[in-house]
């Protein structure tokens, strides 16, 4: 339900969690003439597209700056229950804290900026006034004002807080981090953003490319789910993952995007070079930034130099031993030396699929065909082959002649490649 002002016929949709306990507490001790409208299985949170706001002279609601919102969002719930016909609830439960906000982060990014519209309006549709849940009692008077309802502002300062919670969970400033990305906008929207820090430089990307601002926000995201089972492993044995290490990685995937997706190697090249001062020994970065350097500043030795770094590191880090291994054998012209990266990498993480099918191919090259083949085979029998490896064993079947078996994979590559689209 809303509440209706009868005698100024405004109206002051409630929005969860935005102090609406204490507001329809306020509404009774002033004595203000009003009535609860709207449908009653909405309980007290009516959505602004239920009402014609033609019918109204004045509209209004409040928002809450969604790092507490969602505190206050979970408290609620462990106090209350969770109630599964809310998508949150039903995606997003649980009894940590920090695991429901990782869940609605990366289930439901942006749910509270959604929640908002359905309230205050679409942007450039805004109701008439939007109160701020952290100056409640001044937002609700100045509310009162503008509708020119008469109120005595003593009874506002009365009393204290209202159906707060006595549960109170840990924020710690990662959790408030992917609460900005996943909220950013509605952050934005509301005057949020302006006190929250931006350590991987996201508004600065969105600037650069404002036609994928959304997919930098998820992109950061992303980033972040990925490395959540093994830094939850280091932080469990006492090792845990620095924030610069965290922002290296954002900002490595920044760099990626916007050379392969924008084509844009200047720009890319800059938020390499962010990555590994913010972590100068994060091995996929100095691989990454390694594939630059012999790509757009044709220096192979000062990519080899950078990819040795990563290995000194991590001495088994299989992707950086795989780009080792194609560096090596297309620019060094060392194929022993290849080889020998090769196999390590790939005994280093056995279900790089790409990877062993560019071995194939070197193998190949350098005559041993059948080693190629053995090494492919067992990959390439399996019902899950790959398109890229059934492919390039149909081709290495075709080298050694065996063209019937090679027209069969052929096809089945074909089938997979169905499959998929």
């Amino acid at each position: 339900m809303a509440l209706h002002l009868t005698h100024s016929n405004a109206l002051l949709l409630l929005t969860p969690k935005t102090g609406s306990t204490w507001i329809r507490k306020k509404f009774r001790e002033l004595g203000l003439a009003f009535e609860e409208v709207g449908d009653p299985a909405m309980r007290e949170h009516d959505l602004l597209g239920d009402f014609d706001r033609s019918q109204y002279s004045f509209v209004g609601a409040f928002v809450r700056d969604p790092l507490e919102w969602y505190r206050s969002y979970w408290s609620y719930r462990m106090e209350k229950g969770w109630r599964p016909q809310y998508p949150l609830d039903e995606h997003c439960e649980s009894a940590d804290f920090e695991t429901f906000v990782r869940r609605a982060v990366t289930t439901l990014p942006g749910a509270l900026g959604n929640i908002y519209t359905s309230y205050v309006g679409a942007p450039g549709e805004e109701v008439d006034f939007i109160g701020r849940q952290e100056n409640l009692q001044e937002d609700f008077a100045r509310f009162l004002e503008l509708v020119g309802e008469e109120f005595d502002p003593a009874v506002l300062a009365e009393g204290s807080r209202i159906n707060a919670t006595k549960i109170r969970p840990d924020y710690s400033e990662e959790l408030k981090e992917l609460i900005t990305l996943s909220e950013w906008d509605s952050m934005e929207r509301f005057g949020y953003l302006a006190d929250r820090p931006d350590p991987i430089g996201l508004a600065e990307m969105q600037a650069r490319y404002p036609e994928d601002a959304n997919d930098m926000r998820l992109l950061a995201l992303w980033t972040e789910k990925i490395h959540w089972a093994p830094d939850d492993k280091k932080r469990e044995a006492g090792r845990p993952v620095a924030a610069e290490t965290r922002y290296a990685r954002v900002n490595s995937n920044f760099a990626l995007y916007a050379e392969h997706k924008k084509q844009d190697p200047q720009y890319a090249g800059g938020r390499y070079r962010e990555a590994l001062r913010l972590d100068p020994v994060h091995p996929r970065t100095l691989c990454n930034y390694a594939l630059y350097v012999e790509k757009y500043e044709g220096d192979t030795e000062q990519a080899r130099a950078l990819m040795l770094r990563a290995l000194a590191v991590r001495p088994n880090h299989p992707y950086t031993l795989g780009k080792l291994a194609q560096l090596t054998a297309g620019r060094l012209g060392d194929p022993a030396l290849a080889e020998v990266l090769y196999r390590q990498s790939l005994a280093a993480n056995a279900g790089q699929h790409e990877l062993r099918a560019e071995f194939a191919n070197f193998l190949a090259g350098q005559g041993q065909t059948e080693e190629a083949l053995a090494l492919l085979g067992p990959q390439a029998e399996s019902p899950d082959a790959d398109r890229l490896t059934l492919l390039t064993h149909a081709s290495l079947l075709a080298r050694s002649g065996r063209l019937g078996q090679a027209r069969d994979f052929q096809r089945r590559a074909a089938d997979a490649a169905a499959s998929a689209a």
